[in-house]
């Protein structure tokens, strides 16, 4: 309602709105109702349009879009409060960094190995209806972070990877191949950097275990540190607790491979399996 309130206020027709949006007046109608859930960053384009510059007011409406999103997946996929808090946030933030000792991020999966990792970890079929949903909730993350890359003000995503990682044959190798195609073509885009963390290291701040820190830049907001365990989720947003974080993810990225070298040994990884 609000967001009608703002439009009228301005004088501005709803057609107006719609076509700056590339909605049909419909969508807008639907949206400004609360009918249909929509994506904080078409939110934040909506409110740069209407030249809305309230600080308050912006992080209210962009957290309600987010919180509104999150709760449609959370009452199909019975989400941890945690995780509807993270995927919520995750959609706002400038910069997110990802460390992964085990697998690969849930941003980067294909679906086929998103659903093996998944069966394994919950110890289900892969057809299992709980796996499913996960799986549905993971696509629907990366759908939204894509979009967010391919916008004007998209993200930057920033993951470390355990060398052990890309020889993991988690789903097979057949699977693994195509997984590994699919993170190189994601390292090729501008906004993504992917780093490999060389199994010879004797040690590196790694071995604290798996994280994903979310920053945002210019917001006020302070860093979120998001801990992923099977039974349970962990937020963290208390400065003393999340700079370790930052700064073992800059030591990640200097003892580990990066650039062409990064690609040059996951292609390499790929090019030795081979599907019996």
């Amino acid at each position: 309602m609000r967001l009608r309130e703002i439009r009228d206020s301005l004088g501005l027709p709803a057609e107006a709105a719609a076509r700056e949006m590339y909605w049909s007046a419909a969508k807008l109608e639907r949206v400004e109702a609360g009918a249909v859930p929509v994506a904080p960053v078409e939110v934040r384009a909506l409110l740069e349009f209407y030249g809305v510059r309230g600080r308050k007011e912006r992080e209210t409406l962009l957290g309600l879009a987010a919180a509104a999103r999150v709760r449609r997946w959370w009452r199909r996929h019975r989400l941890t409060k945690e995780y509807r808090q993270f995927v919520g946030y995750e959609e706002e933030a400038s910069r997110i960094s990802i460390y992964q000792a085990l697998f690969l991020p849930g941003l980067l999966q294909t679906e086929d190995y998103a659903r093996a990792i998944t069966a394994k970890i919950l110890r289900r079929g892969a057809g299992a209806e709980e796996v499913r949903a996960r799986i549905e909730v993971r696509m629907a993350r990366q759908r939204t972070f894509l979009d967010r890359v391919n916008g004007a003000a998209g993200p930057e995503l920033i993951v470390a990877l355990d060398e052990a990682v890309l020889r993991r044959p988690v789903g097979g190798i057949a699977v693994l191949r195509r997984q590994l195609d699919h993170l190189l073509a994601m390292a090729a885009l501008p906004a993504i950097t992917v780093v490999v963390v060389p199994l010879g290291l004797e040690g590196h701040p790694g071995l604290g275990g798996t994280f994903e820190l979310l920053e945002f830049a210019g917001s006020g907001r302070p860093d979120m540190l998001f801990l992923e365990a099977v039974t349970r989720d962990f937020i963290v947003t208390d400065e003393e607790a999340t700079a370790p974080y930052r700064e073992s993810m800059k030591i990640l990225r200097e003892v580990g491979w990066s650039g062409e070298d990064a690609l040059g040994v996951i292609g390499e990884i790929r090019d030795s399996l081979r599907v019996r």
